[in-house]
This record gives structure tokens, C-alpha cells and sequence, in this order.
């Protein structure tokens, strides 16, 4: 990876460190350490995918990543009642929808 001085870039890096770190532990079988370094990975692509939103870049390239991120947290942490999500966040999803589309 090319070494920009920016923080999309060290984020990646992060990231990259961390798989290297989450496959070291599982080889070992170190679930405690795995379950930590998957968490931190959650929280680095959280901020990542914030940043590339940030970016207000119009490419298919990125929104290529930014879906790939979005599918990574979903198996992390997948949306299992949608309902919930509306109550915790005080707004309506089918709204949410509806004032996007028209």
C-alpha cells in the first residue's frame, strides 16, 4: 500500500495490522485476544467507512468499499429486528425510505 500521510491511509494500515494480529491468535487459539482485536477492526472500519463519507467523493470505486465495509460490519453485527433500530434511533425506516425515493 502506498504510504500517503492521511488518516483513510493509517486506518488501512490499522486494519491490515489488525487481520495480520486476528490470524496469529486463532492460530494459537487465543479466543480472548481475537475477540479484542476483532472489536478494535470493528471500531477502525466504522471510523474508516465515516471518513470515506466524508469525503463527499461522487466514484464508484468507493462506493464499491464503502458497501464492502458496510457488509463486513453487518457479519460483525448483523441488523436482526429493524423494528428495534427505529425505536432505539426515534425514526422510521419505511419514512426513511419514502423521503429518500421521492
Amino acid at each position: 500500500m502506498k504510504n500517503f500521510n492521511n488518516k483513510i491511509s493509517n486506518l488501512a494500515s490499522q486494519i491490515s495490522l489488525l487481520d495480520n494480529m486476528i490470524m496469529l491468535h486463532n492460530e494459537i487459539q487465543d479466543e480472548i485476544m481475537v475477540q479484542q482485536y476483532r472489536a478494535r477492526k470493528t471500531d477502525y472500519l466504522k471510523e474508516l467507512l465515516t471518513e470515506l463519507l466524508n469525503l463527499n467523493a461522487s466514484s464508484p470505486r468507493i462506493h464499491e468499499i464503502i458497501k464492502s465495509i458496510i457488509s463486513k460490519l453487518e457479519a460483525i453485527n448483523p441488523v436482526v429486528n429493524e423494528q428495534e433500530i427505529s425505536q432505539k434511533f426515534k425514526f422510521s425506516l419505511t419514512e426513511l425510505e419514502a423521503a429518500i425515493e421521492g
